[in-house]
This record gives C-alpha cells, sequence and structure tokens, in this order.
C-alpha cells in the first residue's frame, strides 16, 4: 500500500492448542465424506424468512438452530435421508445452503520501571518474537471488539482488567459464554490478557474488546450450525474481528456465514489445522479468511501444523517438546485458585496471535479491512521459500514491522503529502502565512506519526498524538466512529471554512485542516485506506473522493478571501 500512496476458516478438528494430546489430523484435500441415512439437516434460509415459511417451503417441520438464529433464518431438522433432502432443496431460491449438521472440534493441544511489569513476561517468547511492545505503544488494540468463537471465555485472575464482554452461548445445556474446557479462555488471553497490571502475563493487544461466542461445548466439539450462528451474532453485536481457532471439514452454512461477516467488514483470522500433513482446514481455507500456521521458537514450521493452500501468513503457535516453548497464558483450572498460567501449542494459539496483531492495526488508523491484511502480509518476516508459500504463507507475523509500515510508510507519506498539497493550493493562491498551513496539514493528514516508534510506556495521550485526525476518535472510542461518513467527510472542514476562515488570525488554521482532511480523505479513497460504513467498495469512494476535492476546495477559498483581505488592505 506504500507504492499505492506514493502515486497515490462427520468432524472438525479444533485448533486449540492446550493440554490435549494431538489428535487425529483431517485431510483437508480429501473428497469429502458421503451422505448417507439420515440425521439432522441444516438449512440456512434467506435472511429474516418466517419459521412457518420456511415450514411451508421446505415441506420439513423445522426449528430454529439456536434461539439467536431467527433473523439469519439458520433451521435444522431430522430427516430419514439427508441425501434426498440436500438434493431436494439445495437449488430453491429462498436457501442459502443445505447441509448434514457437522461436528467441530478445538483443534490444540492445551496442556524496576519496565514495560510491562507482568512477572511471567519473561516467559512469553511469541510475543517478543512478534515484537508485541510496538503493538502497546501504538494503543494495543484500543475500542477493537474480537469475537472468540470457541469454548467460552471465562474472566480469570489475569483478565481482570481487560473488557471481557457478556457474549453468548450457542452450546444446548450451556446457559452463558463461560469456559468449561480452558481453550477459549487461553485463546482470549493471547488476544488481550491483560497487561502491564504485575500479574502473570501480557497479551497482544491488551485494548481489546474480548466478545465470547461459546459455539464449542467443554468436551471440545460444535457443530456447524452453532458455529454459523456465533458468526452471525458476532456480526449483529459489532465485532470488528473474528477469532476462529477450530477447523475441519468444508460447510457451506459456515462459509455464508464467513461471507456475510467479510461483506459487513469484519475480519476473519482461523486457525489451519493440526495435522502436521499438506492440507489446510476450513473455514481457513475460506476466500476472505486469514489462514495461520504455527511456527516454533526457532521459526520453524510447528510440528503439528497443517499446511498448504489456505495458510496466509504464520505465528508462533509453541513446542511443548522445548522446555518452555509453549504459549503461556491465564485460563481456567480446577485447582484452588480455579485458574492457571498453562503452556498450550497447536495452530489455535498461533491464530490469535494475529487476531490480536488485527487489533492493534484497525486501532492504530489502518482504516479498513483490507489495508490490515495488507500491512500484516507485507511485514511478515519471509521464512521458508523466497515470497509467498504454502506453508508460512507470507511469512512470519511481525507486527512491530507492520506498526513501521503504518506510522511511516503511510502516516509519515500522508503527512508530507498535506504538507505539498497545502503549499501548492496557497502559493497559487498568494495566501500568507504558508508555512503554518503547511505545517497543520502535515499534523492533521499524518499526526505525529514517529511517536510510537520511541521507546517510551503507552499510553492514550501517545496514541492520540500519533494518528491522523479523521482516525482521531479510533484512539478514545474505537474505529467504527472513525469510520462514520458524516466524520469521514467534509463536514468539519466546510465549517471550518465558514466559522473562522475568513478570519485574519485562524484562516490559516482552518486552511491546514481542510488541506490534511482532504488529502487523507483522497488517498484513502485511491488505497482503500478508508472504509465509510455503510458504504462498501466504489460507493465508500466515491464518496471520500468528492468529500476530499470538496475539502481542497475550501482551502482555495480560504486562501482566495485572504488575497482579498491583503487586497484592501493595500
Amino acid at each position: 500500500m506504500t507504492r499505492s500512496i506514493a502515486a497515490a476458516a462427520l468432524s472438525f478438528l479444533a485448533t486449540a492448542c492446550g493440554s490435549y494430546a494431538v489428535e487425529p489430523g483431517f485431510d483437508a484435500d480429501q473428497a469429502q465424506t458421503p451422505i448417507s441415512g439420515g440425521g439432522e439437516l441444516v438449512v440456512d434460509l434467506a435472511d429474516g424468512t418466517p419459521l412457518e415459511e420456511a415450514r411451508a417451503l421446505t415441506g420439513l417441520d423445522l426449528r430454529w438452530a439456536t434461539p439467536r438464529s431467527e433473523d439469519e433464518a439458520l433451521a435444522v431438522v431430522d430427516v430419514d435421508d439427508l441425501a434426498a433432502q440436500v438434493n431436494r432443496l439445495e437449488d430453491l431460491d429462498q436457501i442459502e445452503a443445505v447441509e448434514p449438521s457437522l461436528e467441530y472440534h478445538t483443534t490444540g493441544l492445551l496442556p524496576t520501571l519496565r514495560y510491562p511489569d507482568d512477572p511471567l513476561y519473561d516467559q512469553q517468547w511469541n510475543l517478543r518474537q512478534i515484537n508485541a511492545p510496538a503493538g502497546w505503544r501504538a494503543g494495543g488494540g484500543h475500542g477493537v471488539t474480537v469475537a472468540v468463537i470457541d469454548t467460552g471465555v471465562s474472566k480469570v485472575a489475569d483478565l481482570a482488567g481487560t473488557t471481557v464482554l457478556t457474549g453468548a452461548s450457542f452450546v444446548p445445556g450451556a446457559r452463558s459464554a463461560a469456559d468449561d474446557n480452558g481453550h477459549g479462555t487461553h485463546v482470549a488471553g493471547t488476544i488481550a490478557q491483560t497487561t502491564n497490571n504485575g500479574l502473570g502475563v501480557a497479551g497482544v493487544a491488551p485494548g481489546a474488546r474480548i466478545l465470547p461466542l461459546k459455539a464449542l461445548s467443554g468436551a471440545g466439539f460444535g457443530k456447524s450450525e452453532w458455529i454459523a450462528s456465533a458468526i452471525d451474532e458476532a456480526v449483529d453485536q459489532g465485532a470488528d474481528i473474528i477469532n476462529l481457532s477450530l477447523g475441519g471439514p468444508q460447510s457451506k452454512v459456515i462459509q455464508v456465514a464467513v461471507e456475510k461477516a467479510a461483506a459487513k467488514g469484519l475480519i476473519v483470522v482461523a486457525a489451519a489445522g493440526n495435522t502436521g500433513q499438506q492440507g489446510v482446514g476450513w473455514p481457513a481455507r475460506s476466500p476472505g479468511v486469514i489462514g495461520v500456521s504455527a511456527t516454533n521458537p526457532s521459526d520453524g514450521l510447528a510440528f503439528y501444523s497443517s499446511w498448504g493452500k489456505g495458510v496466509d501468513i504464520s505465528a508462533p503457535g509453541g513446542d511443548k517438546r522445548q522446555a518452555g516453548g509453549g504459549i503461556t497464558q491465564d485460563t481456567i483450572d480446577s485447582g484452588p485458585d480455579g485458574h492457571a498460567f498453562k503452556e498450550f501449542q497447536g495452530t489455535s494459539m498461533a491464530t490469535p496471535h494475529v487476531a490480536g496483531a488485527a487489533a492493534v492495526l484497525l486501532a492504530a488508523g489502518a482504516g479498513s479491512p483490507t489495508e490490515v491484511r495488507d500491512l500484516l502480509y507485507r511485514s511478515a518476516r519471509d521464512l521458508g521459500d523466497p515470497g509467498k508459500d504454502t506453508r508460512f504463507g507470507h511469512g512470519r507475523l511481525d507486527l512491530g514491522r507492520a506498526v513501521s509500515m503504518l506510522y511511516l510508510r503511510e502516516h509519515g507519506l500522508l503527512a508530507a503529502l498535506g504538507a505539498v498539497v497545502a503549499l501548492v493550493l496557497t502559493s497559487l493562491g498568494g495566501m500568507r502565512r504558508r508555512g503554518l498551513v503547511a505545517f497543520t496539514a502535515a499534523l492533521v493528514a499524518g499526526g505525529l506519526f514517529f511517536l510510537p516508534l520511541l521507546p517510551i510506556p503507552p499510553s492514550t495521550w501517545l496514541t492520540a498524538l500519533s494518528r491522523p485526525f479523521l482516525l482521531l476518535p479510533g484512539a478514545f472510542v474505537g474505529p467504527r466512529l472513525a469510520a462514520n461518513p458524516l466524520w469521514l467527510s467534509a463536514l468539519v472542514p466546510v465549517l471550518l471554512t465558514v466559522v473562522i476562515g475568513p478570519t485574519r488570525t485562524l484562516g490559516w488554521l482552518a486552511a491546514g485542516v481542510c488541506a490534511g482532511v482532504g488529502v487523507h480523505m483522497l488517498v484513502g479513497a485511491y488505497t482503500a485506506g478508508l472504509s465509510p460504513t455503510f458504504m462498501p467498495g466504489l460507493g465508500g469512494q466515491v464518496w471520500l473522493g468528492l468529500n476530499g476535492s470538496l475539502s481542497l476546495l475550501c482551502v482555495v477559498a480560504i486562501a482566495g478571501l485572504d488575497r482579498l483581505r491583503q487586497r484592501h488592505q493595500n
């Protein structure tokens, strides 16, 4: 994206790596198991289809898959002949997907002045390997919501300072999203463990919010309709990122849910699987999903990691065969304290590293899912064969490099471009105080972009000062407000032009803000670095382009007013 600025996701094997033994692998490249006999059928109808209408359409006594599935019209029914019903229903216009209910499983092996001051941080080789401290200085994912679709999440001691939302359960008999396995809480800890609290360990994005959606049981498995319903719920609850530390055979129902989530602007990250062989599980192989393989402390492919088509990036998953080689986080435990710091391993552990990194970048000012993916891939440490390969994807996650790219190569270039455009427009218009206008435009377009790269402790004000004006709301309330079309518009520039643009003392300030905002919107339109809510694709680009151009016209207007004032004075 730098060059553009310069030019202008039968059994699902869960990817949870906890204290289980390595589970038998699923060969994702084998032919799908033939449908035979009777069983539970999953029918995904067009969103909003009433139950009675669905029953009339299908001729089956359908029921909603979960109490929360009515909006998405995801239904189930027991039938005697699955194959016959699939063949009969799959071509009906109002049915988006139909298939037998599939089981999913966790895919893991459960098993002074300083920042951070977490006493076990020294055991977290994985966080140092991906340069996590740079992400903390860039805001630590503040305000971003990450949905953890897993065995649930319990607020253990070292999650006390982390925002863990109420969430929901899609597992029959489980009334809440509390964890009864340990896998989901461990995964959530990697993403957003409370950091710098003098206790335990740290997380990649401690400022992020965790939305626990329980779709795997205490035994570590779940059905396709549970998982699809959880994905739909993540969208409904406003999540920004979905972490799927699970995997298995291809499911049309889950694929439909993933596609809807991606269309709504969510970033979906999924584990490649733990077969130790070629063949990536689903939904990691799904288009639009970031598929994650696992590396060991030596930056080699972990012995258990699946690999092949669908691996987009790799991240630390641990290797418990080495002393201290697992991924250590706080999770539930049957001991007297109710929790313990445990080492797990697996692609389930690798995946939340990437989800956490995505949260950091999104909060730090990457304006769209496209830009987040681009930063993750371009900054990854190339391992294995040169370029993208089937074992490591684009390479091993390096959050430090991604933050540097975002701030230096993108925000820094925005600042420079803002200054140049401001100088050109004000010079052509004969405006005075052109240096102040250019300096203001640089700050507005790029912020004090170098601050997160300095070795100073993280703070809210550091985060705010280091980001462009249009991304400023993300430092305090999260990225969704910064994507509001009214904010990503010429509203502020026009108001400033009318109120203080004509004044002799503050006209330069109005012109600088207008230039900086205009440049950022035009570049964001060209590179997809900005993405207004409710305006996907071309519509958002047109909106940004028009409003960016209007903002620059405001600079011309202010310069013209200043020139007229000079003539009048003379």
